[in-house]
């Protein structure tokens, strides 16, 4: 059983992520769990009196909490058409961050679904975020990033995006290529650099990602400009039909660069793929 929590505010985008979750496993044996976190509304103090005002908010935010996490229960079972029983809703007054964390462990989660709230169309304005501040924890588990408001399209043709400069775990891919072999997907990765440019580890890294996905498709190609990554990988994405964009956080490295870079505004002002953000170790 996969066990899929989806972090929500109760807002049209965190509703869109949930129910793109439920879609993409759908016909699989997965548990959901809507799980809202409201310890980062109750903000603290030196002064007491300050915390007792704050504090005093607790009550209600639990409360409202709890009535939205069962609104948002009703409308998904109605709107997926999946049993009330492959759903749990949680509750909880810890900050998003630990909470999240806690729950990895707790409830043994594959996979950490979410929006993006304030999204504006760039991998820069996801920079800072909630999302990201998650991603930077090195949590072991993949995190599914749905951007914007978008119809669900089964994923058949997932891009990996990689500058092939390190070795690759086989920890890390486990649970794309249980997706990728579920779905009958194929992976294309995508290179920033010209044909002919990669040096020897670099197909060594590269040949070494095909035997770790076996009997699922993987291609190569090279998409080099004079532009941002993250505008090349928007590009792609867009022209080539890709279905979702998947990647490996590192810190210090290529992906970090990415979220701090302008995304695409003369090609697409939104992003409209859903990204998948593997864990460097797992």
């Amino acid at each position: 059983m996969k066990n899929i929590l989806i972090a929500t505010d109760f807002s049209k985008e965190a509703y869109c992520a949930l129910y793109y979750a439920t879609q993409l496993f759908k016909e699989d044996d997965a548990q959901f769990y809507i799980c809202n976190f409201y310890g980062d509304e109750i903000h603290t103090s030196v002064y007491s009196i300050v915390n007792e005002e704050e504090f005093k908010k607790a009550p209600r935010l639990g409360v409202s909490s709890r009535a939205g996490c069962t609104e948002t229960f009703h409308s998904i079972i109605r709107d997926s058409e999946l049993p009330k029983e492959r759903f749990e809703i949680i509750s909880s007054d810890q900050k998003l961050i630990k909470g999240i964390e806690n729950l990895i462990l707790e409830k043994n989660i594959d996979l950490v679904v979410m929006g993006t709230r304030k999204h504006k169309g760039t991998f820069e304005s996801i920079y800072g975020t909630h999302t990201t501040k998650l991603i930077e924890r090195a949590i072991s588990k993949p995190i599914l990033v749905i951007p914007r408001e978008l119809d669900y399209k089964t994923p058949l043709h997932i891009a990996f995006a990689s500058d092939l400069n390190r070795e690759f775990k086989k920890g890390s891919f486990r649970f794309l290529k249980e997706l990728a072999q579920s779905l009958g997907s194929s992976i294309t990765v995508v290179y920033d650099g010209e044909e002919g440019s990669l040096s020897k580890e670099q197909w060594k890294n590269y040949n070494e990602f095909k035997s770790i996905f076996e009997e699922v498709p993987v291609h190569l190609v090279y998409s080099f400009t004079h532009i941002e990554i993250s505008k090349t990988l928007a590009e792609y994405v867009k022209n080539n039909d890709m279905d979702m964009l998947s990647m490996i956080y590192y810190k210090h490295g290529f992906t970090e660069s990415i979220f701090r870079e302008p995304v695409v505004e003369n090609i697409d002002r939104h992003l409209s793929f859903p990204f998948l953000i593997l864990p460097e170790k797992s």
